[in-house]
């Protein structure tokens, strides 16, 4: 792992996240956002597409844990627990999928808030204002999904305060990727 840079690992894992919901959302042809769920995709009793779909959140799970331990725990005193389990947590998901139903609710809130800490933390510990505004428009997506969820009615389940939040998240983490030590 010592040739394997955090940059080059960072873009990496965003690429097999995106890639493998890319090819998941293509080979279904239920899919709505508005309708559905990230999760759904990975649902083993009704999705066709669970197990690589499933696997790839896995795997990317395994290289969070593996880039905090191995560079973010070089620069961080606080964030790279956090960051670790986000990837712990994103394990989780894919271990407990909609099949498990309350549990699977229960991991889904926890990663979602995990990660919205370990970006606050780290912009904290970095003092960096680009952290702080990814965390900012991050901790306005859910009450916002929520609002109009319970006002409109358009947006039924959280496939796009997922993939929003998600996308900030992978934003922050290719920034803390070039600030990790090599």
């Amino acid at each position: 792992m010592a040739a394997f840079k955090p940059l080059t690992a960072g873009v990496l894992i965003a690429l097999i996240f995106f890639s493998s919901l890319y090819y998941s959302i293509t080979f279904v042809d239920w899919f709505d956002w508005k309708r559905n769920a990230l999760s759904d995709l990975g649902n083993s009793a009704r999705s066709e597409v669970a197990a690589q779909f499933n696997f790839s959140l896995l795997l990317v799970g395994l290289l969070m844990i593996l880039l905090a331990l191995n560079y973010v725990r070089r620069s961080s005193r606080i964030s790279w627990i956090l960051f670790a389990v986000s990837g712990f947590l994103l394990q989780m998901v894919a271990t407990f999928d909609e099949v498990y139903g309350r549990l699977h609710f229960l991991v889904s809130v926890a990663i979602f808030t995990c990660m919205g800490l370990t970006i606050l933390v780290d912009s904290i510990e970095f003092r960096s204002k680009a952290m702080l505004g990814i965390f900012a428009l991050y901790a306005l997506i859910w009450p916002l999904y929520f609002f109009i969820k319970t006002s409109t009615g358009i947006l039924t389940r959280a496939a796009v305060a997922e993939i929003s939040s998600v996308t900030l998240f992978m934003a922050y983490f290719i920034l803390r990727c070039i600030k990790a030590p090599r």
